[in-house]
């Protein structure tokens, strides 16, 4: 079943998350249609539950994110040779932490990612709750929904996964300095570098186990 709305960071499992560019902003839309067919058009693997596709908002890069029922389910599939994206591409992440309010309905608009490379678990760990604790107590920008904290099952990265309303929502928040305390922790962390981030839309969503 295809839909439209993001995918459920909250939910347990195994995320497997990649980006990839792909010749220009022109080609995005095609390669997501092509993977899209392939997944929807094969049996799916055991424990896959959903697949989502994203594009970026200023080039020509897709971003896709599988949910997998168990780390158990997604090593299997790798090692009976499944292949790469959008369903494979190692490391799998884990949520971490979560931060949303519990009765939040809006629809996000725009997904903004970091991508931080570290220097093992327990710099995962501590990495991520200098972030947490610097996240304002009352509440941060109106177009901000949630962030969700992913660790990578290797112990190797960081990801921070963002809802917003809008582009122009996160934009504004940028030019404010919302994020100048982050920004600081995320240059000044030994054993932490941030490696890539971007602003995504959502463009299909692929949903495998009915629910």
């Amino acid at each position: 079943m295809t839909t439209d709305r993001f995918p459920d960071l909250a939910r347990a499992g195994t995320a497997v998350i990649g980006t990839r560019y792909v010749k220009g902003a022109d080609r995005r839309q095609p390669a997501i249609d092509a993977e899209v067919q392939a997944v929807d058009c094969a049996p799916p693997p055991p424990g896959l539950d959903a697949v989502s596709w994203f594009a970026s908002t200023d080039g020509g890069t897709v971003l896709s994110l599988a949910q997998w029922e168990s780390t158990a389910t997604y090593d299997a599939f790798v090692r009976d040779g499944g292949y790469a994206a959008p369903l494979a591409g190692p490391p799998g992440y884990r949520l971490y932490h979560s931060l949303a309010e519990r009765d939040e309905a809006r629809v996000p608009g725009c997904l903004v990612t970091a991508a931080f490379d570290v220097d093992g678990p327990e710099r995962q760990r501590s990495f991520t709750d200098a972030v947490l604790a610097a996240q304002p107590e009352e509440g941060g920008h109106p177009g901000a929904i949630s962030a969700h904290f992913l660790h990578s099952t290797d112990g190797s990265r960081v990801l921070l996964y963002t809802e917003w309303t809008s582009v122009e929502a996160h934009q504004e928040a940028a030019e404010a300095g919302d994020h100048d305390e982050g920004h600081a922790i995320f240059s000044g962390t030994p054993g932490v570098r941030l490696t890539h981030g971007g602003r995504w839309r959502l463009c299909r969503t692929l949903r495998l186990t009915g629910e």
